[in-house]
């Protein structure tokens, strides 16, 4: 009998990134849900409670995930990584309470994207690895590093920045929001010019949304579909630029 691959050796990582993954799409959904909320009610408390059940399962998948990788020492760094912010969010979340400062809420977000993010870095890893093409990883990390950061902006706006009085700060973020969409249309169309049309396209359908969703948000005033689908979003494509980050060669 042959012994099984390192991918299908690998298939209870990618399940368990996966299935932590959704969850915690759905705890930052909940998470938006609740910050845009003005006064509580029936839809926010029941946005609460789809938040600490999905964070209570993330949590779970996330041990899981971090004792079956010391034993495959591929994911072991990722998995403890994502068991260090896991814990990190929990106590955040314990000492800070349903109201939290603008600092902890900011540290909750930021938080649970980067956790969002290295999960899908996590699948990745324990996908077979692409060959080496055009845009190369380091192009890649750079996007991703340039989104990581016009999404740091953008969570400290939402979390830190008075909504009155009116300020310049929501169009720095606008514009800088461009200059990053625009990078990763820009590697989208490399990858897909690359041979890797399916994850180039994806790229610049969620780059398109992230921006799209922004600029709603903004210049539409359309807090509920705008404060809902931008950071989710921003998320997608964060977690598409690392899972290429993972898989590219």
């Amino acid at each position: 009998m042959r012994a099984p691959s390192p991918e299908k050796r690998l298939a209870a990582g990618a399940a368990l990134s996966a299935a932590a993954w959704a969850l915690m799409l759905a705890v930052l959904a909940a998470s938006a849900y609740i910050r845009m909320s003005a006064a509580p009610g029936a839809d926010v408390e029941f946005a609460r409670s789809v938040h600490r059940a999905s964070a209570s399962l993330a949590g779970l998948a996330v041990l899981l995930l971090a004792a079956w990788a010391l034993w495959r020492r591929r994911l072991l760094p990722g998995a403890l990584g994502a068991l260090a912010l896991i814990v990190f969010l929990a106590v955040l979340g314990r000492a800070t309470g349903s109201a939290p400062p603008p600092a902890a809420a900011l540290g909750n977000l930021a938080g649970g994207v980067a956790l969002t993010a290295l999960l899908a870095w996590i699948f990745g890893r324990a996908m077979a690895r692409w060959p080496a093409v055009a845009p190369g990883r380091r192009l890649v990390l750079g996007v991703l590093a340039a989104t990581a950061a016009q999404a740091a902006f953008g969570g400290w706006l939402a979390t830190c920045v008075p909504v009155e009085p009116p300020s310049i700060v929501p169009w720095v973020h606008a514009a800088t929001g461009i200059g990053a969409a625009a990078l990763a249309a820009w590697l989208g169309l490399r990858l897909a010019r690359a041979g890797l049309a399916p994850a180039g396209t994806a790229l610049i359908v969620l780059a398109a949304l992230a921006l799209g969703a922004g600029t709603a948000s903004l210049l539409l005033e359309l807090p509920t579909l705008a404060l809902l689908a931008h950071p989710l979003a921003t998320a997608l494509l964060l977690s598409a630029l690392a899972l290429l980050a993972a898989r590219i060669a």
